[in-house]
């Protein structure tokens, strides 16, 4: 299928909106300290976004386009690619990446030499499958803005609580400020080659990996925000991210 230059553009300015709650979160969690039970609101709200996003707009598309096997099996294989590549980065210092610092501590580079590369390679890991996600999505004839929200949003307080935990454990601002920056942009551009590539594919392919795409987004967000939004948090976490499920069934709800 031919893509045209409008068409790239657009999928790279969907994408740099998807992003963009990234940067807000990293120059938020730079310049501002927020208490741990703060963060784990904005987690629980992220979650219930990112949970929301998967299960409405993608996992339910693909099971309708691929049917429930195909798109279930696919599903379990993006989430277990995830899962095992968190594990290898964990073993580097990247388990606790997306904590604040103030429950629980990112190691430092004296403590674990080698944590700093770690922990960006799974920043970029837990981006990865968005960019995926909303690659495909995008060549639906109408945008997901739903989707493009889940993700922004969503995005926002994951950053938020990194980058605390980044300054708790005495990384500069250089870093930081490069390493969400990459991300963001690496994002985006990510979205675009997406786009581009899964649209020469046969219609078989999009909805699976799609699918694949939901299992991976699942696995990170079990796996990285929810520890940080029910880890001596507020008693009410599961009401804040029921908030963030319910506000994205509003948005897609008005924006059909």
């Amino acid at each position: 299928m031919h893509t045209s230059a409008d068409e790239v553009w657009a999928a790279l300015a969907w994408g740099a909106v998807s992003s963009v709650g990234l940067l807000v979160g990293a120059i938020a969690g730079s310049f501002f300290r927020m208490p741990h039970h703060a963060i784990a609101m904005t987690m629980s709200v992220g979650a219930g976004l990112l949970l929301a996003g998967v299960s409405l707009k993608v996992a339910a598309d693909a099971i309708r386009i691929a049917g429930p096997l195909a798109a279930a099996l696919s599903l379990l294989l993006g989430a277990a690619v995830f899962s095992a590549s968190n594990a290898l980065l964990a073993r580097f210092g990247a388990a606790h990446r997306k904590r604040c610092g103030e429950c629980v501590q990112q190691p430092t580079e004296s403590q674990q030499p080698g944590s700093g590369a770690a922990i960006a390679l799974g920043n970029a890991l837990d981006a990865a499958p968005e960019a995926m996600v909303l690659g495909i999505a995008l060549r639906d004839p109408v945008v997901p803005f739903a989707l493009v929200i889940a993700f922004s949003l969503g995005n926002l307080p994951v950053a938020l609580s990194s980058t605390a935990g980044m300054r708790a454990a005495g990384r500069r601002y250089p870093y930081i400020f490069l390493l969400w920056s990459a991300i963001a942009i690496g994002a985006a551009v990510a979205v675009v080659a997406g786009y581009v590539g899964f649209g020469s594919l046969s219609e078989a392919w999009p909805p699976r990996l799609q699918a694949f795409g939901a299992g991976a987004l699942l696995a990170m967000t079990a796996e990285t925000m929810i520890p940080e939004a029910f880890h001596n948090s507020p008693r009410f976490s599961g009401l804040l991210a029921a908030l963030g499920f319910g506000l994205l069934l509003l948005v897609d709800a008005t924006t059909r």
